[in-house]
């Protein structure tokens, strides 16, 4: 017990380094930092690095993001760690990169630690939703894509017959991730979105004020 401990303790600190943050700070670029911490746009800060940085500069934030959940999680299978272990590593460092006690704005949806993690625990379940997230990418649906590719995560690792403390492991990191799309309900009801309307959009397609512009 305190070995599992300790493993998701860990994982959930690394989980917090805030990439994207990290790289803008880095460029001097507090202009940046400072779009990151809109409250009413979480999460999307990804896009800003590539928007107004460099596409190099976004997608090392995607490479670091998916590191935080990639490495803990090998870590704890090189070091043999069964089962009960290695979900708490996964759950704990996508919410480590959902809800860290600081920087709190600039946190990620989970997303890209999310993947990390399952490449190393759920390789087969995350290789067909890595397959439906790509697909609504290049069909310009990337919200939809990472939304239903990441919603049948735990359907798939049922159907690759993973044990059923990872299925478990999945529908929290799903979770997580529901639970940091819907952080932003609050804005978008101030702007006259519906609740309905609201959820829908952020559940479904990432977006916030119900899709509109």
């Amino acid at each position: 017990m305190i070995r599992t401990a300790i493993w998701a303790v860990a994982a959930y600190w690394i989980g917090t380094i805030p990439s994207p943050w990290v790289i803008a700070r880095l460029a001097g670029r507090n202009d940046l930092i400072a779009e990151m911490k809109r409250r009413e746009s979480p999460g999307d800060a990804h896009y800003i690095l590539t928007r107004k940085m460099s596409g190099a500069a976004g997608s090392a934030a995607i490479v670091l993001d998916m590191l935080k959940g990639f490495g803990p999680a090998l870590a704890a299978r090189a070091s043999s760690q069964p089962v009960t272990p290695l979900a708490w590593v996964g759950g704990a460092a996508v919410a480590g990169h959902c809800f860290a006690p600081f920087l709190r704005t600039v946190g990620g949806r989970g997303l890209t630690t999310a993947a990390g993690v399952s490449l190393v625990i759920l390789p087969k379940a995350m290789i067909v939703t890595g397959v439906i997230a790509l697909a609504g990418t290049v069909a310009k649906k990337g919200g939809l894509g990472t939304s239903v590719g990441f919603g049948l995560l735990p359907v798939f690792a049922v159907l690759f017959g993973y044990p059923g403390t990872l299925v478990w492991m999945a529908i929290a990191v799903v979770g997580l991730i529901a639970l940091r799309r819907l952080e932003g309900i609050s804005e978008d009801r101030r702007h006259g979105v519906t609740a309905r309307r609201a959820v829908m959009a952020r559940l479904l397609f990432d977006l916030p004020r119900g899709g509109r512009s």
